[in-house]
């Protein structure tokens, strides 16, 4: 099963390709699938149109903040080593601008004050100081000459020593025969139909101090006449979440320093939004518009996962399912493996009231948890990815899903509507009005009404204030729903 991000490619190419558009913020909340869009879309599907260089400084957490710029460069050759091998092979190729031999030369080699104090030594001898002077600029061109050769036929050996140096953790300079080197080989890979790109993947994981001295050091690389990257890299595309940067950004520097002027030269055109959430649930309306069910009953039929149901256990669990695979607790690939779905119509003994009189499907939420159950392979395996999303702690709301608000608030209604049911089952047996259901580890009370059924055992709830249940955390709300139902043993 595959998402179809087609349209969502275009529409970041379409962005990508504006003219002018070299700088590149690309945007989405924590577990939205920018990696995996990045990875598994943009860069084999653009292979034709890019070389890519993506990489993920998380790792960079234990280093000073001087190192980074040198761990950047490190990882930029190490991948252009990795992807494109024959375009260092070919060494007689090598055809680096003299200019900016010079300044590596001069830079790393050229000792000026030496230089001056010869020439000054020169000039106190009467007669001889033109002739002497040229002998040094001579003597200095022939180093240079040396130097430059050894930069054009050593490009192997040059890498080799700098990877040797990094490991022994020999700081190098910002932009050093290394540099020159990546800039080269970029200057390879480049065609005219074919540009380079670099990817900073995860910028708002790492240290805050190496947040801004990744920006800041990118920025100084673009050249300030030709707006041209000193490397290279036609793109250079940061990876974060904006909203995130924001408020590290404030927490060090203070609310009222202006964000918006810090963070504009660092991107050429718009901050790019990434939101994949459509397209991921269309493919779960797909997949699950195609399961089947096995021993089901006519009774059954309002649990079918069918889109032209539209109701509100279908929405629910779509909702919820999605958020799953969004966060990569769900995979859609493992999704092909379940076909099937068993639901049979059987009875749970209720150890409060000592009663066997209960049916698990007049409660939708241990509906609900036997399919996620079924998908997830086990009850263990969805309870522990509930869990590890409650320890994630992202903030849950109508952008997590990429709902429009008034579809938000129904699945609200909807999903604390079905937790109460099971939590409160005791209390559900006949109409009553004036309820309150206490959320644990608050002081926030959710008041409501009970509708019951008597022909089918079946109650409803309904909220007396529609947005009673708005600032609860619906993760940990439903991690402490699962500990009650497999601690009252409703489901075994």
């Amino acid at each position: 099963m595959n998402i179809k991000n087609d349209t969502l490619l275009q529409d970041f190419l379409n962005h990508l390709n504006l003219e002018g558009n070299n700088d590149i913020i690309f945007s989405a909340p924590f577990g939205t699938g920018k990696t995996y869009f990045l990875k598994e879309d943009f860069i084999p599907k653009c292979e034709e149109q890019y070389n890519a260089i993506h990489l993920y400084p998380v790792n960079y957490s234990v280093s000073s903040n001087e190192d980074i710029f040198e761990l950047i460069k490190y990882d930029i050759l190490f991948e252009l080593i990795l992807k494109y091998e024959d375009s260092i092979e070919n060494i007689d190729s090598l055809e680096l601008d003299k200019g900016l031999a010079l300044q590596l030369y001069v830079q790393d080699n050229f000792k000026a004050l030496d230089f001056t104090q010869q020439v000054f030594k020169a000039t106190t001898k009467l007669g001889k100081s033109i002739s002497d002077i040229l002998g040094l600029l001579k003597l200095e061109k022939d180093k240079f000459d040396e130097f430059y050769g050894d930069l054009k036929t050593n490009e192997f050996e040059t890498i080799k020593a700098y990877l040797e140096s990094f490991e022994g953790g020999r700081g190098l300079k910002e932009f050093d025969t290394i540099s020159a080197l990546i800039s080269e080989i970029l200057r390879r890979l480049k065609t005219e139909t074919k540009q380079n790109v670099l990817i900073i993947d995860d910028l708002d994981r790492i240290d805050p101090e190496h947040i801004f001295r990744i920006f800041n050091v990118l920025s100084a690389h673009r050249d300030y006449h030709t707006s041209k990257n000193k490397f290279g890299f036609d793109k250079v595309i940061l990876v974060c979440d904006i909203e995130n940067i924001k408020r590290i950004y404030e927490h060090r520097y203070g609310k009222h320093v202006d964000f918006q002027g810090y963070i504009n030269k660092f991107y050429s055109k718009s901050i790019y939004s990434f939101n994949n959430s459509r397209y991921i649930r269309e493919a779960l309306t797909d997949y699950l518009d195609g399961l089947k069910y096995e021993d089901f009953s006519r009774d059954l039929k309002y649990f079918r996962l069918n889109s032209a149901n539209r109701d509100g256990f279908y929405k629910t669990f779509l909702y919820l399912l999605q958020l799953f695979v969004e966060h990569r607790k769900l995979s859609l690939r493992s999704l092909k493996n379940i076909d099937k779905i068993p639901l049979t119509q059987h009875n749970f003994f209720n150890k409060e009231t000592q009663s066997n009189d209960n049916i698990v499907t007049s409660y939708k939420f241990l509906v609900l948890i036997q399919y996620m159950s079924i998908l997830f392979g086990s009850r263990q395996a969805f309870m522990k990815a509930v869990k590890e999303l409650k320890e994630e702690d992202f903030i849950f709301d109508f952008h997590s899903l990429s709902l429009e608000s008034y579809y938000y608030n129904m699945f609200l209604g909807d999903f604390f509507a079905m937790v109460i049911s099971v939590v409160q089952m005791n209390v559900m047996k006949e109409d009553m009005q004036g309820l309150e259901f206490s959320i644990w580890g608050t002081d926030k009370k959710i008041p409501y009404n009970v509708k019951s059924y008597n022909w089918d055992k079946y109650a409803d709830v309904a909220f007396i204030n529609d947005d009673s249940f708005y600032g609860v955390d619906i993760i940990d709300f439903l991690d402490k729903a699962l500990t009650i139902v497999e601690n009252k043993k409703l489901l075994s």
